[in-house]
């Protein structure tokens, strides 16, 4: 067993170093997987209820058929951006970049050198000064430009690392001058999908020329909190939060906000930029609100993949972002992400190998269903009640791999642990039996115990003189083994459990290692069929030897009728039965050990089997067993006994194979209560008769207590109570 711990110990070390390993050096399309994995989460949360004061007005296909197609006329965006301001909005955030002047009109001159040459710009350059509009624009990773926008705040960053994490664009794609200078501020709206190619997190903050910009939901969102010193606080490996007053926002190191979706595409208030020019929304809808100005019309290309739509407006995934900020409900990677994700990769190997290993094989499905609904609560939990970002495909990984494993160590120690019982118990039991044992896989077979069982003893009589008889070595193992073979399948036969061999004796037991119905009278039972076969396993033992014999003096012409007793021998033995409580388990020194039974019980048992030729009897059984017999048999009571090695007296018994006549039974019924009585001159008269007419194999039994009646008058035993000690094997 400490063996079997330690293996698995090692084994799950390995798995964990391997997995951390896994994890420390995952690609980014492992990390893609991950992230769809945490998809599934957003899908089954659903949709959630926006704050309510985030709207967007839409350049759909309704304004795009009554105003024509894009881009507009400036002239129409300073009637919008007029109108929300006549509406009372709290702030205008431009989706859109004006990258070049107006070219509606034929008055359009190249020539000319104003700020805004051509009057739509001019009028809306002058919408935008007296409404709170914040422009956007983006930038490129793809070409230089030297233009920058200005931001009305400053940026301060804390706790600079040596390395920057925060991306570095090479150029950027800014609105005409005389729009990007009527901009109260303006911000980026560049959005960067992960590998996979799904917009899950949005950039705050870009690096250019060394000065770090804002977002245009950020600037919205610093514009509305009126902050004028932005911190960017930096930890050991990259950003870590941005702080706009006492508002933080956690962020990953790359100062990356990830989203909590509210919901899918058109989950916010959509109003149609038409209807907004032609005053058909109600101002109150609009009052005081975050407005933000995009599309969401097919051919003007602004729809991203997000988790919960394979397509979403652009601006909406702003509105979501800002809509998290506002109502406090941000999501973020830890800073000791990878401390948490290690240490839950290491619980969940822990925990799994426990229930893998400790739980019954049809449990584990139910187990692994129950663990997978567990961890999808632990991370729904952290996700959307904590807003912790953790991994969750390596924990899921973990799962399986460590179930795998320990399927795997299960099966490489149920198979070890099945040749263990095949070599422990193949020559022991029958072939049901260790069928029986291998099916059930019984674990805890070979581990020490105590248990309830029969024992039994045989032992060949006079096995001295018939070794000197016989000569030869490998004539006598032949003959034990014509002798031990039909005795051995009688054991078996009866679901009996072959202990051990002993020289000529042979110890078996029932009831383990399986259990036994009955199983004292399926001991009875075997031994006198045991009893009964001999006679036809004397006879076939003797024509064997007969016929070797002579074919051996014929061959060196020998006389051979002086020699009849090299031949003509007879086996007979004694058995010796008690059921009780025993130890039972595997016994004996590191690789070399056996499956036995040991204890009081065992000894009395072998006791019993050695009184057999004591009491001139085939077949002894102790009171316990005589108890436990289910089955009718012809039993006689033989003596209350002291064996050697017990304190406490015993009655034994005698099994009658032969018949014994009730006449007989009664007389020596009658002898032995003289006896006990200690009127030992009665008992001998008594017994006397009874040897001197019974024609049973019984003469032995009378002429003992004979004898032992003449010892104890000589002895003139007074504390006699009817108990004979024996002080020998």
């Amino acid at each position: 067993m400490l063996r079997r711990s330690v293996t698995l110990a090692g084994v799950l070390f390995l798995l964990i170093v391997s997995l951390g390993w896994v994890y420390l050096a995952t690609p980014q399309k492992f990390l893609s997987l991950d992230s769809r994995l945490r998809d599934f989460l957003f899908v089954m949360r659903g949709s959630i209820p926006v704050t309510g004061q985030v709207v967007i007005v839409d350049i759909d296909e309704k304004s795009l058929q009554k105003y024509g197609q894009w881009p507009w006329s400036r002239n129409i965006i300073a009637s919008l951006i007029t109108q929300l301001k006549h509406d009372g909005v709290g702030i205008i955030g431009l989706d859109i970049v004006f990258a070049e002047a107006d070219k509606s009109v034929a008055h359009y001159r190249m020539e000319e050198q104003e700020c805004c040459p051509d009057p739509y710009d001019k009028a809306l350059a002058l919408a935008i000064r007296e409404a709170p509009v914040i422009g956007g624009y983006f930038f490129s990773f793809d070409f230089n430009s030297t233009k920058s926008a200005s931001i009305p705040a400053i940026f301060i960053e804390k706790g600079l690392s040596d390395e920057h994490y925060i991306p570095e664009p090479m150029g950027t794609k800014l609105n005409i001058d005389c729009l990007q200078e009527a901009f109260y501020s303006s911000g980026f709206f560049n959005t960067t999908p992960d590998p996979g190619g799904m917009i899950r997190q949005i950039p705050l903050l870009m690096r250019y020329q060394d000065i770090l910009y804002p977002s245009l939901a950020l600037e919205m969102i610093r514009i509305y909190t009126g902050t004028d010193k932005v911190i960017v606080q930096n930890s050991e490996i990259g950003v870590d939060s941005v702080w706009l007053n006492e508002l933080v926002i956690p962020t990953d190191r790359y100062a990356r906000l990830s989203i909590n979706f509210r919901g899918p595409s058109r989950h916010f208030h959509y109003f149609s930029a038409s209807d907004v020019i032609e005053k058909k929304v109600n101002p109150s809808e609009l009052e005081g609100k975050f407005v933000l100005v995009g599309t969401s019309a097919v051919g003007l290309a602004d729809l991203k993949p997000t988790p919960f739509d394979s397509v979403m407006p652009g601006v909406e995934i702003h509105a979501n972002m800002i809509d998290t900020v506002l109502a406090n409900d941000l999501i973020a990677t830890p800073h000791n992400a990878e401390l948490i994700d290690l240490a839950m990769i290491i619980l969940i190997v822990i925990f799994s190998t426990l229930i893998f290993y400790l739980f019954n094989a049809w449990l584990i499905i139910p187990a692994l269903i129950l663990f997978l609904y567990g961890l999808y609560q632990l991370f729904f939990v952290l996700l959307f009640e904590k807003g912790m970002i953790i991994n969750i495909l390596l924990p899921l990984i973990s799962l399986f791999a460590t179930m795998i494993l320990i399927l795997l160590v299960r099966y490489i120690f149920t198979s070890r642990q099945k040749q263990q019982l095949q070599r422990a118990f193949a020559q022991k039991v029958s072939p049901a039996v260790m069928q029986d044992i291998l099916t059930n896989e019984t674990h805890n077979l070979l581990k020490p115990k105590e248990k309830n069982v029969t024992i039994f003893f045989s032992d060949i009589r006079s096995f001295t003189t018939i070794s000197e008889v016989i000569g030869k070595p490998e004539d006598l193992i032949r003959l034990l083994n014509e002798y031990l073979t039909p005795m051995v399948d009688i054991v078996v036969r009866h679901n009996g459990t072959i202990d051990k061999f002993i020289g000529d004796a042979m110890m078996a037991y029932w009831n383990a290692p399986t259990d036994v119905a009955n199983h004292a009278d399926q001991a009875v039972q075997s031994a006198i069929e045991q009893l009964l076969a001999l006679k036809e396993i004397n006879r076939k033992i003797k024509e064997h030897q007969k016929d070797r014999y002579l074919s051996v003096k014929k061959a060196i012409n020998e006389k051979t009728e002086d020699h009849k007793a090299h031949y003509d021998m007879m086996i007979n033995i004694g058995i010796g039965i008690n059921t009780g409580v025993v130890t039972i388990g595997e016994m004996g020194s590191f690789g070399r050990s056996d499956y036995t039974i040991i204890g009081d019980n065992v000894n009395l048992a072998s006791r019993l089997e050695g009184l057999c030729k004591t009491y001139g009897v085939l077949l002894i059984i102790s009171e316990t067993t005589k108890k436990a017999l289910r089955g009718n048999y012809s039993i006689r009571e033989l003596d209350w006994v002291r064996v050697k090695g017990k304190s406490k007296p015993v009655t034994i018994f005698e099994i009658l194979i032969e018949d014994i006549s009730q006449e007989e039974l009664e007389e020596y019924d009658e002898a032995l209560n003289l006896y006990r009585k200690g009127k030992f001159t009665d008992a001998i008269g008594q017994f006397e008769i009874l040897a001197n007419f019974s024609d049973t194999n019984s003469y032995k039994l009378y002429r003992m207590y004979q004898k032992r009646c003449e010892y104890l008058i000589r002895e003139k035993n007074n504390n006699f109570d009817g108990v004979f000690n024996f002080t020998t094997k």
